[in-house]
């Protein structure tokens, strides 16, 4: 396991109380921000690719007594190419392949609380198969419930 791994984990573990997390920010090559969300705490590394869970896709259900859900089919899998991955500071950074640069680092506040109602979410709701789906970071839809 590679240093920025080891990084990748320790930040995505949450720790006993899951009060920490990690978040992707994606900037345009000008610094335009382009997408800025917390990371599910799973990743999958593959073929010189590091697949990761953004959590977007949250809402508030009309129905069925829920606080916060999401839809799974927004929060589906991505694909980073690790060829240019390196650890800056506090930040696992790489180009995307779309000129544009993407940094994983500890999640922020803007982005910690998104990131704890997903765990509220996965571990609340989720049926152990579909929590198990979620953990192998595969495909890039979702065609279950909370599609």
């Amino acid at each position: 396991m590679t240093e920025w791994e080891r990084t990748l984990a320790r930040w995505l573990a949450g720790g006993e109380e899951l009060e920490s997390g990690a978040e992707l920010e994606v900037r345009d090559l000008d610094g335009a921000l382009a997408f800025l969300a917390p990371l599910a705490r799973h990743y999958r590394v593959a073929d010189g690719v590091l697949w990761v869970r953004p959590v977007v896709g949250g809402y508030e259900p009309l129905e069925g007594g829920l606080p916060y859900a999401f839809s799974l089919n927004e929060a589906r899998a991505r694909a980073l190419p690790l060829d240019t991955v390196r650890l800056e500071g506090d930040e696992i950074v790489m180009a995307t392949g779309a000129d544009q640069v993407a940094r994983i680092r500890p999640a922020g506040p803007e982005t910690l609380q998104e990131l704890q109602r997903w765990d509220t979410f996965v571990l609340t709701v989720l049926d152990a198969e579909e929590e198990a789906a979620l953990d192998r970071v595969e495909g890039d839809s979702w065609w279950g419930r909370w599609s």
